[in-house]
């Protein structure tokens, strides 16, 4: 049988930040802390003094930080200086492995010190400079854009052409990287997703009530941040022109820099009476969304995996989604749901209207997605690190054995 191990995660976006990369990094960090292992993560704190906490099991470090300007709902922090105290915490926790989430200055000073102590660094990428651009309201593809996209990706080469094994969530990511310039070999593991914890169930009659929400309608759901590159206005649009054919209701969770205009082509669309903004949602809630969903929606054009898909298909959803970065990796057309073509209202608006109106179609999408999200469970993402993580440990003690 295998030691337990010492596991130092470093991530710049951890709970109750809520982002992809973070949210999954939670998941995996609280999945190896109930196998067994000791598990280590530091992240940004909200304040100059550093906070130590432990939530589910994982030890979470919370270093002193300073606030991003805002470009998104998120009260970003980041920690310029961390390299003392993550020192400190190589010399107390004496990690075994360093697991990096993304290439920012505390996974950065983690790489340092962790080759320092000749210990391996396995990294996972979550990270395509796009989110971050679109937000900033730059034109795409215009000089600028470029040469934002150039020195980010700059920085993150930086760091993961020098560690010792890279992950990424899909093959769509792999190829991504290795197009910027990525020199390493690459290994494709799922962000992965406990499928039992989103299994379709009978919520309570309080999420009617709360949201006013009709069982008599096709509900359409939409779970994401309402941020500008996930689009949301495209399947406000979309909707808006088949409003007249088939009776809805469109839920949208999430709170976002896009909110307000998303609000605005409600209105000018006509739609106030058939769409729900719920703002943020507990998990709990957003479990109950899915269950009484039919059909979920993204137009999302920046999207490595997309846990909220991966969440509606194993609540049995089928998804109607746009053809983009690694959605295809999930949504097959035809299969489990159909795919348009980005930013294609008419598309988007046709491919809506033909599910919304086939129950048995739809019956028949939704036994596909909870067929083939089965190869995403989490169980398997865990053991697929451990897996990595051994060969790492057991690489430098055979190295080191004399």
């Amino acid at each position: 049988m295998k030691d337990k191990l010492k596991i130092l995660i470093t991530i710049e976006c951890y709970p109750p930040v809520i982002t992809g990369s973070g949210i999954t990094t939670m998941r995996i960090a609280t999945g190896l802390a109930k196998r067994g292992h000791q598990v280590l993560v530091v992240c940004p704190g909200k304040s100059i003094k550093p906070k130590i906490n432990v939530e589910s099991g994982v030890t979470v470090h919370r270093v002193r930080s300073l606030p991003v300007p805002k470009i998104s709902h998120q009260n970003f922090s980041f920690s310029a200086f961390p390299r003392n105290y993550i020192k400190h915490i190589f010399k107390e926790f004496k990690p075994n492995i360093v697991h990096i989430a993304d290439h920012f200055f505390i996974s950065s000073a983690a790489v340092s010190l962790a080759k320092k102590n000749k210990i391996k660094v396995v990294g996972t990428n979550y990270f395509t400079p796009y989110n971050a651009i679109d937000n900033l309201m730059i034109k795409k593809n215009s000089l600028l854009y470029r040469i934002l996209e150039k020195i980010l990706w700059h920085y993150f080469l930086n760091i993961f052409n020098n560690i010792d094994v890279v992950t990424t969530p899909t093959a769509t990511a792999k190829k991504i990287i290795q197009n910027v310039g990525l020199k390493k070999s690459i290994s494709v593991i799922s962000c992965g997703l406990d499928i039992e914890k989103f299994k379709k169930n009978e919520p309570g009659n309080e999420i009617f009530f709360k949201y006013k929400i009709q069982t008599n309608k096709i509900i359409f759901l939409s779970a994401s941040r309402l941020d500008r590159e996930k689009r949301v206005d495209v399947l406000l649009e979309a909707l808006s022109m088949i409003k007249d054919k088939i009776d809805f209701q469109f839920i949208i969770t999430g709170r976002g820099i896009d909110k307000e205009n998303l609000e605005k082509i409600t209105l000018k669309k006509n739609l106030t009476d058939r769409v729900v903004f719920t703002d943020f949602v507990s998990v709990s809630e957003l479990k109950s969304l899915y269950s009484i969903s039919d059909i979920f929606l993204t137009a999302s054009e920046v999207e490595l995996q997309g846990l909220s898909i991966m969440e509606a298909m194993a609540c049995g959803l089928p998804v109607i989604a746009a053809s983009s970065m690694a959605i295809p990796e999930l949504v097959k057309d035809g299969i489990n749901g159909f795919l348009f073509e980005p930013v294609n209202v008419v598309d988007a608006s046709k491919k809506i209207l033909l599910l919304a109106s086939d129950k048995k179609l739809r019956e028949k999408m939704s036994l596909n997605s909870l067929r083939l999200i089965r190869e995403h469970d989490l169980d398997a993402t865990l053991a697929k690190f451990e897996e990595i993580y051994y060969e790492c440990v057991y690489e430098v003690a055979k190295t080191y054995e004399y």
